[in-house]
């Protein structure tokens, strides 16, 4: 595929399942909608259905909280922003300038004054033609799309390894406690599927008595724990990858990747706190691996710079300073 192409509206995945709000409804309305649906904007139509402005949660806390107005009083014609639909036949370019110049992150999309939904400035920016420049980063580089390709893979890299491998080969653990039953040493570190300790390996199957379920579950959501580290690291790949190549998905790839890595730790955490509670371990012994506690957090930070690579590299010459 040429990266010259020029891409449509039509080439992106439109978000067609978003929340539409009456032009007559308070801001009061709009927010409760927001909360109910989980979303941070609705597109605002008239009494003939005719998209007529998109209000935001940001809108919302400039334009009215900031202002001190009431949220039951005002209508939510008083502070949303009004931006001109595209169609799918629309440049993708032409989309993603609307949204800048307004610093909005949402555009409706129509066709013939039917609303098909809305795309994202994070939608549109991986179609936009290669000459597009792009002064956001942080650093100037040549080439910010093979930059942030090979950085967002690095970093994927890194979480896999500080937030999957490193626990299930046993450089880093979770908890420093003393085995139970008291038959092993005096403090084991407890790692993805065994303790480990005065030279020897506890397996947590073999680990029965009165806990003998939590043990299990345990061990079993270890090797769950793995494959939701290794879907999460290639969810985030594919994205990138598509991003690079200037291929279409179907599925913002990157934020089910960024959901999924950070909420399989916090669960992973959990599970040993809840071995805590229960008594399977002698709490009064037990302390948090501080290895373990930083190789999760160096995990999440790469996991997070994966996906916001964005900010990171800019174009080093604007394509103006190129032309002359």
């Amino acid at each position: 595929m040429s990266n010259d192409k020029e891409f449509k509206i039509a080439d992106l995945t439109i978000d067609d399942e978003y929340d539409v709000i009456s032009s007559e409804a308070s801001v009061k309305d709009a927010a409760m909608k927001m909360k109910e649906a989980g979303i941070p904007d609705l597109v605002v139509v008239d009494k003939g259905n005719n998209v007529v402005g998109v209000i935001a949660d940001f809108d919302i806390v400039t334009n009215l909280v900031a202002e001190g107005l009431s949220a039951e009083n005002a209508k939510v014609t008083e502070v949303m922003y009004t931006i001109d639909p595209v169609t799918n036949n629309t440049p993708v370019a032409v989309a993603f300038t609307r949204m800048r110049d307004l610093d909005v992150s949402v555009i409706p999309v129509v066709e013939n004054q039917e609303l098909l939904g809305v795309a994202t400035i994070t939608d549109c920016w991986g179609y936009l033609p290669e000459k597009y420049e792009d002064l956001k980063g942080l650093i100037p580089v040549s080439n910010p799309r093979q930059f942030n390709y090979a950085f967002t893979l690095l970093a994927t890299v890194l979480f896999l390894f500080f937030g999957g491998l490193a626990p299930a080969i046993g450089l880093a653990g979770f908890l420093k406690a003393p085995i139970v039953p008291a038959s092993g040493p005096d403090l084991v570190t407890y790692y993805l599927f065994e303790a480990r300790g005065g030279g020897s390996i506890y397996s947590y199957l073999t680990l029965q008595g009165d806990f003998g379920l939590f043990w299990l579950l345990l061990a079993v959501y270890g090797i769950v724990f793995l494959l939701l580290s290794i879907f999460s690291a290639f969810a985030i790949y594919q994205w990138a990858s598509a991003d690079y190549h200037k291929i279409k998905l179907n599925r913002n790839w990157h934020q089910i990747g960024l959901l999924v890595g950070i909420g399989n730790l916090l669960i992973e955490w959990l599970l040993f706190v809840l071995i805590l509670l229960f008594g399977a371990i002698r709490a009064s012994s037990a302390q948090i691996d501080i290895l373990g506690v930083t190789f999760s957090g160096l995990a999440i930070i790469f996991l997070v710079a994966a996906v916001a690579r964005d900010i990171i590299f800019r174009e080093a010459t604007s394509t103006a300073a190129k032309e002359e």
